[in-house]
């Protein structure tokens, strides 16, 4: 194939970039010929399709960056062993992406050497329109299967954050999750990613565990038995995923993972709630672009009016749709300096709740390992969340969020 004619730059429509979300349909083609019949075969059945100038070396490079796609359509006749090109592939990544190889040479043993390597179809150039839309075909059902259910869409999908550190947002995560779980009777699961400090796990009680970090750097891995792997069970419907790494490691994982991760708690539970740092930018971004829910827990002090404002402005750039709650915690504390009034006017919104100040009850419900709205269920802090959780516990369309006053209050 050295002398087939390269793809012209024009035609790789994902040039230089990796996709910030899981692609349906990704496609690494040497000729234009083939390019031709997987664009018309792909883009009617697809709804994200990349197709790209290269074999398998180019897509063994492209999957070890970002996330998989559903589908893998590779050319392989840039090797003298086609076999020995798409193991690395299939072996890596095979639970997550159906793989498709394309080849020039035309023989059984190969055929079904390359089928119980993991491959779903090996098919032979000049490949013909109607042979590659047959195979996809017959994936149909499984690609549909491995899609998030218009049930699962519908789901809740909450983004819990802090202005500052210590503001009280995993006090809010916890207890918003035990009150859904516990006393509305969703399936919940609480994400802590702090993966270092973060405090859900030691307010819990209960032991973190190392699949949280497992899961952000291999994506791959990603499926229902590992995340119940890597869960903590609290109850019947209350789960958490919670982990806490040396502190001396400079710990780093691909943001594109969280994709992954969030689809599958998604298919699996009522509610997600995710706690998320303030410090990690791209995993903020991230989890903000597909939530239904934004929750910004912040304190009536000049930092935090100014990191609301910041905060706000980019819940609206990158989560426009989303449901935004502004808590203000511990209201009344001497150390607020910022007035509910004049909070609200530089904010340019609402503040959605108010939570006293309520240290002692707080700090006393860490101690024993439990939710706060588990020991002292009358506590205001605990009545107050009740609210925010009940709209938690809604369908995306469930009338009874629509007829409350204070999630319309709540959007900016």
């Amino acid at each position: 194939m050295g002398s087939s004619q390269r793809l012209a730059p024009a035609r790789d429509a994902a040039a230089g970039t990796q996709s910030a979300h899981r692609a349906d349909c990704v496609a690494f083609v040497v000729d234009n010929q083939t390019l031709d019949v997987i664009s018309a075969a792909c883009e009617p059945r697809f709804l994200s399709v990349l197709l790209r100038d290269g074999g398998s070396r180019e897509a063994l490079e492209y999957l070890a960056e970002g996330v998989p796609p559903r589908v893998l359509i590779v050319d392989v006749t840039d090797s003298q062993n086609p076999l020995t090109a798409v193991l690395p592939i299939t072996t890596t990544f095979g639970e997550t992406t159906r793989v498709i190889a394309i080849g020039g040479v035309n023989d059984i043993n190969l055929y079904h050497q390359m089928i119980e390597a993991g491959v779903v179809e090996y098919l032979v150039k000049p490949v013909m329109e109607n042979a590659l839309v047959g195979t996809l075909a017959r994936l149909d059902k499984k690609i549909v299967e491995a899609a998030p259910s218009p049930e699962a869409a519908q789901r809740r999908l909450v983004a819990v954050m802090g202005t500052r550190g210590g503001v009280g947002a995993s006090t809010v995560a916890v207890n918003c999750a035990w009150i859904v779980a516990h006393e509305l009777k969703r399936s919940v699961m609480l994400l802590d990613l702090d993966l270092q400090y973060g405090t859900v796990a030691l307010s819990l009680d209960i032991e973190p565990t190392r699949g949280l970090r497992e899961v952000l750097e291999n994506p791959a891995r990603i499926d229902s038995l590992f995340i119940s792997s890597a869960t903590t069970k609290i109850g019947e419907r209350f789960s958490v995923m919670a982990a806490e790494e040396a502190v001396d490691e400079d710990f780093r994982y691909d943001a594109s993972a969280i994709d992954l991760l969030l689809d599958e708690l998604r298919r699996q539970s009522h509610c997600v709630i995710v706690d998320i740092p303030r410090t990690v930018a791209a995993t903020r971004v991230r989890v903000l672009s597909a939530a239904t829910d934004a929750i910004v827990v912040t304190e009536l002090t000049l930092a935090g009016l100014r990191d609301s404002i910041r905060l706000n402005g980019l819940i609206q750039q990158v989560a426009a749709k989303a449901r935004t709650t502004f808590i203000a915690n511990r209201v009344g504390a001497k150390e607020n300096g910022v007035s509910k009034v004049e909070f609200e006017k530089a904010l340019g919104r609402s503040i959605d709740i108010l939570l006293p100040e309520q240290g002692r009850a707080v700090a006393a419900a860490a101690s024993s390992g439990k939710a706060l709205a588990a020991v002292a269920s009358s506590n205001k802090i605990v009545a107050l969340l009740r609210t925010v959780a009940a709209g938690l516990a809604e369908t995306r369309t469930g009338k009874a969020a629509k007829r409350r006053g204070f999630w319309r209050r709540g959007r900016s």
